[in-house]
């Protein structure tokens, strides 16, 4: 039986929730129910927009359209009918990211290579080494909230954010890692740029990365 809550946060937004913090399983579940939902009630007139956060599966409705109680039902109705098979999802697709590190291209690099005590090389090869997965998108389209980065290079935020990010950017706050799709405000820690578009709004889906997946940076 899958242990799950369901809450509502404001009169137009339910949220179910599978778990705490950053976890990959709690996210591969997040991402099965959130293909069953969109399958199931995607198309429904008082659904709006169906999307994923780490550890919960977001649903905008129309409460005009529709009581929070029945919506609520349907939704448990739709989990109960539908046992969790972690091995139907996408997560041997891999992308590879090219990145060209350091320098201009990652102004942040030399400090973090001064405060951790490792080499840029170093650095620049533990980043590229792991998988990452795709827990969301979110902050602005396209920007991929991604897990997975060793704890070794683990970094904290910038005391003074910029007041500009070029598109690209490849940055470090925390324990996370991620990539700028536009250019931005922002306080994370930029190691390298890619060329990439993550975000087109004329291709469809305007995607480059899909929440879900697993990425991969290549050093240039």
């Amino acid at each position: 039986m899958q242990i799950y809550n369901i809450s509502f946060h404001g009169d137009s937004t339910l949220v179910i929730n599978f778990g705490k913090g950053i976890d990959e399983n709690t996210n591969n579940t997040v991402h099965f129910y959130i293909n069953i939902l969109e399958k199931k009630i995607i198309n429904k007139p008082f659904i709006l927009d169906i999307y994923p956060t780490y550890n919960s599966v977001v649903i905008d409705y129309d409460f005009n359209l529709i009581e929070s109680f029945m919506l609520k039902i349907i939704i448990k109705r739709i989990i109960s009918e539908n046992k969790i098979e972690l091995n139907n999802n996408n997560n041997n697709k891999i992308i590879e990211i090219p990145v060209s590190y350091g320098g201009e291209f990652g102004p942040d690099l030399l400090q973090m290579s001064k405060s951790l005590g490792f080499s840029e090389k170093e650095i620049i090869s533990i980043h590229s080494s792991k998988k990452y997965r795709v827990h969301m998108l979110g902050f602005m389209p396209g920007f991929p909230y991604l897990g997975g980065l060793d704890k070794s290079i683990s970094f904290p935020r910038l005391t003074e954010p910029r007041t500009s990010i070029p598109a690209g950017s490849v940055g470090i706050a925390g324990n996370q890692t991620g990539i700028y799709p536009f250019s931005s405000p922002g306080g994370w820690n930029i190691i390298g740029m890619t060329n990439i578009k993550l975000f087109d709004i004329n291709k469809s889906p305007p995607n480059f990365i899909e929440s879900g997946t697993y990425l991969r940076f290549v050093a240039n």
